[in-house]
């Protein structure tokens, strides 16, 4: 357990772990389990940022701070499979020059246009949201995005082989994401123990429709490329991060009485 975390950690953020050469292909793929728990570590931490800075801060300046410090956390790697994503799937490509573009380390006009716009979505719908919601956006954010990761990867084939991407789709399996979901699930509970019950339905309603982000996003790659890569996995993290705030502030919304 502790050198599946170590895997997931060394792969999801910048912490110094040090797990040497993989013992066996398929060990990222086993580690994958423990991603929603990586993403509680980061969202627990970001969660506490958010408390305190809302506290001498604004909401909007607190928004940004704590999207920089999620960048330089995971050194940009879903941010990049999104602009990747992006400059692939929507370049009009077909599958082998759609992958040859995902491939290229460039950003294009498309894939820099998807990060900006993504980017404006959570901002403005975090900040709608009052400043105790912005607590717990920040800590579930990070636990269904990579939850979200491995349900891709679970129910959707490669789109090509070779690489660390291969390798990573290729091991997953459905029994990888029910094992990742038990601690998706504890995580997520948290939240709404921790900061009022009242959250538990939006907390709900975010991760389902993460989770229909999680299985959209993928379905299009799969037609489009025939399968999925570990750019997608990189989008549909941000994807589902996005939809999870509009889930969960829509349903608060709409629960709350207007006079």
């Amino acid at each position: 357990m502790v050198r599946k975390i170590s895997v997931a950690l060394s792969f999801l953020t910048i912490i110094p772990v040090n797990v040497g050469t993989f013992r066996h292909p398929r060990e990222l793929s086993d580690a994958a389990v423990y991603f929603p728990l990586v993403g509680g570590l980061f969202g627990s931490v970001f969660a506490v940022v958010a408390y305190f800075s809302l506290a001498l801060l604004p909401p909007g300046p607190v928004v940004v701070l704590l999207f920089i410090g999620a960048f330089l956390f995971t050194r940009g790697l879903h941010v990049d499979g999104l602009a990747d994503t992006a400059d692939g799937l929507l370049g009009g490509m077909k599958k082998e020059g759609a992958l040859a573009i995902m491939r290229d380390s460039a950003v294009g006009p498309l894939g820099a246009a998807a990060v900006l716009l993504l980017y404006l979505f959570k901002y403005a719908a975090i900040t709608t949201a009052g400043e105790e919601f912005i607590t717990l956006l920040f800590f579930a954010m990070p636990v269904c995005g990579r939850w979200s990761m491995v349900l891709a990867g679970a129910f959707y084939p490669p789109a090509r082989e070779g690489g660390l991407g291969f390798q990573f789709i290729s091991g997953m399996g459905r029994c990888h994401f029910l094992k990742a979901s038990f601690w998706g699930c504890i995580l997520l509970a948290a939240g709404p123990v921790l900061l009022g019950v009242k959250f538990i339905f939006p907390v709900l309603a975010g991760a389902v429709a993460a989770f229909a982000m999680a299985l959209f996003l993928p379905f299009l790659s799969v037609r489009s490329l025939g399968g999925i890569t570990g750019d997608i996995l990189g989008a549909v993290n941000e994807t589902a991060e996005a939809t999870f705030i509009l889930g969960a502030v829509l349903w608060l919304g709409l629960s709350t009485p207007i006079y």
